[in-house]
């Protein structure tokens, strides 16, 4: 054996023999041999058959061990066979060249990812993988592209071009055009009169972006000559309001709200007709409605003059007065809101309809 040092200093079952006396190397071997004889007894009673090393512990034993291989092949001291050494050397070799530190890897996504991209997929007919991949990317979510084509598949959804069929719902329709849209309707009301209970009908239209509401007008009849003479009345409203910019206008089939098209449509409106025995299809018209009731109910009606009276006054409030959920609860239109908070001792009340509608607002100084 030659005297020369044995250049282990970076194996972790060995002690560094540079200072040994090279006439004690004998010795030191053989005592090496004795402890690690000594645990493999060990290790077989506890039942282990296979010592796994960590990546960093194979990257030491493998740098230590190739300048000895050779003597390592003679001798017993290691856990590890000579050739295993060899092999995780070569295997370090070799993937210096294949850049793998540089991989990014595939990407594996959550099933929170997975129904965002169909959520997106479907409330957006025109996007495809590209796009729905950039709005993810802008939400945090680590998605490639492939595996938004993927999950797509699996969820039986055409590409874009293909979803260009899926129609938009009704609630996509009137987000997206609600500034351009208005709505009518009627509701009926039961009223004395000199020959008993008539029952009126009570034309209005609302604007879905302000929830402004225009009463047009009560009738008993509500043929075509007096609905084509409310709508005329109506786009008058507008002109005076400038709010004459609307393009859609929402109602029913009922045959007797057609003549409202006959006049609309000159002016480039056009119909919107929501589909049979669905009046969530006309939710804010229904709204308004039973927002009337909650004062009608509670009046008795005498008259359609009457009638009408109390009408103007709902819409009066309804427009200026009464904050609306819909419209993160403001007031329509015409209404300054204060820049302080008004104390309890200067807030008047103003009363409508004996007190069924109240509204309260500041004290004038």
């Amino acid at each position: 054996m030659s005297d020369k040092p044995i250049p282990c200093k970076q194996c972790p079952l060995f002690t560094s023999i540079e200072k040994i006396i090279p006439g004690n190397q004998d010795q030191i071997i053989a005592f090496q041999q004795i402890q690690l004889d000594a645990l493999r007894e060990q290790l077989r009673d506890k039942g282990v058959k296979r010592v796994i090393f960590t990546r960093d512990q194979k990257k030491r034993l493998a740098r230590a061990a190739k300048p000895i291989i050779d003597l390592l092949r003679k001798i017993k001291i290691s856990i590890v066979k000579p050739d295993t050494l060899i092999k995780w050397n070569n295997k370090m070799k070799a993937k210096k060249w294949d850049y793998s530190d540089k991989r990014k890897g595939a990407l594996t996504f959550t099933d929170d990812t997975k129904t965002l991209v169909i959520k997106l997929a479907t409330e957006n007919s025109s996007w495809g993988y590209l796009r729905i991949h950039g709005e993810l990317k802008k939400l945090g979510h680590r998605i490639s592209v492939t595996s938004v084509r993927k999950i797509l598949h699996q969820a039986a959804i055409p590409t874009a071009p293909q979803r260009k069929g899926m129609s938009p719902t009704w609630k996509q329709f009137l987000q997206g055009h609600k500034d351009a849209i208005w709505a009518c309707d009627y509701f009926t009301e039961e009223v004395w009169s000199t020959v008993g209970l008539l029952t009126c009908y009570v034309l209005f239209f609302i604007h879905h972006a302000t929830r402004t509401v225009y009463i047009a007008g009560a009738t008993t009849n509500p043929n075509a000559v007096w609905v084509a003479q409310q709508a005329r009345n109506f786009s008058m409203y507008l002109d005076d309001k400038q709010m004459a910019n609307f393009r859609f206008i929402i109602h029913d089939r009922d045959p007797a709200l057609a003549a409202i098209d006959r006049v609309l449509k000159c002016q480039g409106v056009e119909p919107v007709l929501t589909p049979p025995h669905a009046p969530q299809c006309n939710a804010y018209a229904e709204r308004f409605v039973r927002e009337a009731r909650e004062t009608l109910d509670n009046m008795i009606i005498i008259g359609q003059r009457h009638l009408m009276h109390v009408c103007k006054k709902i819409e009066h409030h309804h427009n200026l007065r009464r904050p609306h959920q819909g419209i993160d609860n403001c007031i329509p239109a015409g209404f300054v809101y204060p820049n302080e908070p008004i104390p309890p001792d200067k807030v008047q009340c103003e009363e409508s309809l004996g007190g069924l509608l109240n509204h309260y607002y500041a004290k004038a100084a």
